[in-house]
């Protein structure tokens, strides 16, 4: 039913859920999972014009430390995951890549590590829900028991 899963990732705690949960609708279904973590410069550009060297670097590295974290957890859970790294309105590429390439759902963090983005733009996870042409699995974060 699902061959082909995308799960994007911020390195938040929803989207470390939805990854969970991806995993599991993988081994149930023997999908291929592809992660996607993309650098929002869209949010730097507007605060400051062109995005320095150097945190553009800085933005790269942690995108591939959020991919490398996902992809070590599909693989201590035994699943061989796929992953990309864009840059762009994260929205758009998330939506984008789901609809141009041969996935069959998304697996989504409800709310992410951008707060103020959601209060200025609208949730990404809104906006994919919306727009994205497969589909939409919301994940909440799970609860922490005390």
């Amino acid at each position: 039913m699902f061959s082909h899963i995308l799960v994007p990732l911020d390195g938040s705690d929803n989207s470390k859920s939805a990854l969970k949960v991806a995993i599991r609708i993988s081994r149930y279904f023997g999908s291929t999972l592809t992660l996607i973590a993309v650098i929002d410069r869209t949010r730097m550009t507007l605060a400051a014009g062109n995005v320095p060297m150097d945190i553009q670097s800085e933005m790269r590295e942690r995108a591939a430390s959020i991919i490398d974290e996902g992809k070590k957890m599909a693989e201590e859970a035994g699943i061989d995951a796929k992953t990309i790294v864009e840059d762009g309105a994260p929205k758009n590429v998330i939506v984008d890549t789901a609809n141009k390439k041969d996935f069959d759902l998304v697996v989504i963090g409800k709310s992410g590590v951008d707060a103020f983005n959601r209060l200025l733009i609208g949730s990404t996870t809104a906006y994919v829900v919306r727009h994205a042409n497969v589909q939409v699995l919301v994940v909440n974060a799970e609860e922490k028991h005390k």
